[in-house]
């Protein structure tokens, strides 16, 4: 379910808003800038960035891991993507 919130702002504040989105490009309306920047309040809010950095810290401990016993980086697996579909488009 989706429900539809309003609030009041100032102009120059939806100013800055729309000059972000313009700038940026990240953001397709001004709907979705506000609700990423909720998230990111109620992330901070509720306690969960401490969370998001422990998952962050595992992420990297397992990177570092998986280089050590080998595994391609994401640079090789990415080139070797590339020559797969090269080698495989040139035969068709």
């Amino acid at each position: 379910m989706v429900t539809t919130m309003s609030f009041t702002a100032e102009e120059a504040f939806v100013r800055a808003i729309d000059n972000a989105i313009a700038k940026t490009g990240l953001y397709h309306s001004k709907s979705e800038f506000l609700r990423d920047a909720a998230r990111e309040k109620l992330e901070k809010v509720l306690g969960l960035e401490e969370h998001i950095k422990a998952v962050e810290a595992s992420r990297k401990r397992l990177q570092a891991k998986m280089k050590f016993l080998g595994y391609p980086s994401q640079e090789e697996r990415d080139r070797m993507a590339r020559e797969y579909l090269k080698s495989h488009s040139a035969k068709r």
